[in-house]
């Protein structure tokens, strides 16, 4: 969505419950999509995006919101609604327990599955640090813009630059690392 189209949805979302649907409409797949990769439960992630949403439209209704990025800030709002119910729940999962559960049609891990071994992929990206896994998914995976994956990690563009460039030298490391212990 364009910037300019969304920001001006924000604004008359105040009043206005069409505008607010249509922000709603472009982004219930993405966000569903965001919280479902991440807990692997349809029920759950179907819970957490109306949470989101709602925690969404009270938010805009207020005067004091900020209208920079709703779609980073929508991001960030549904990390931390995910964040909530796992710390609420005490079940934490780790890429090792998703390891043998795939999804048919992700379009940017197939992308990177043909370059490389999708085994190969997933134990490099097991031997980086979860900050470093995290901005990838982020970019990469949920296929998120630069702004948005700002918005979600609170950083700028210049610190996520750095931060997207020593994940990727990292996977590189970690892949090369796979590469010789393979052969």
């Amino acid at each position: 969505m364009a910037t300019d189209r969304e920001r001006a949805l924000v604004v008359m979302a105040r009043q206005d419950a069409g505008a607010f649907a249509e922000l709603y409409d472009f982004y219930l797949p993405r966000i569903y999509g965001f919280i479902y990769r991440r807990l692997q439960d349809r029920c759950v992630a179907e819970d957490l995006t109306s949470m989101t949403f709602q925690k969404a439209l009270e938010n805009v209704r207020r005067d004091d919101f900020r209208n920079d990025s709703f779609g980073g800030w929508l991001y960030r709002v549904a990390s931390n609604v995910v964040v909530d119910h796992v710390r609420r729940d005490r079940r934490y999962l780790s890429l090792s327990e998703l390891e043998g559960r795939e999804e048919p049609g992700d379009l940017a891990l197939d992308a990177l599955a043909a370059a490389l071994d999708r085994d190969q992929l997933r134990r490099a990206l097991l031997r980086i640090s979860d900050n470093h896994r995290e901005v990838l998914v982020l970019r990469f995976y949920d296929d998120l813009d630069v702004s948005e994956v700002c918005a979600i990690l609170g950083c700028s563009r210049e610190t996520f630059a750095v931060r997207l460039h020593r994940a990727l030298r990292a996977l590189r490391a970690a892949v090369a690392k796979e590469s010789a212990d393979v052969a």
